[in-house]
């Protein structure tokens, strides 16, 4: 779970400074799909899988959805 960035953060101007990244896949329960901050501040987001198109978390490199793992093909989409 991620808890909500305070505005005495010394990150905290990094929200808004920079472009945000568009969101490729979304699935509900994921810490990096549901928390605005992390596209806010220009960090990778989840995925899609290379084989089924389900979601890959931005900080995972196997799918939820089918288990496979681009880590071990090289197959990589950040």
């Amino acid at each position: 779970m991620s808890i909500k960035m305070k505005t005495d953060d010394p990150a905290y101007f990094m929200l808004d400074s920079g472009p945000r990244t568009p969101a490729t896949v979304y699935r509900e329960g994921c810490y990096i799909c549901e928390d605005d901050e992390f596209a806010r501040m220009g960090l990778p987001l989840c995925y899609p899988c290379t084989k089924c198109g389900g979601h890959v978390a931005a900080d995972d490199t196997a799918c939820d959805d089918c288990g496979f793992d681009t880590y071990d093909y090289g197959d990589y989409n950040y």
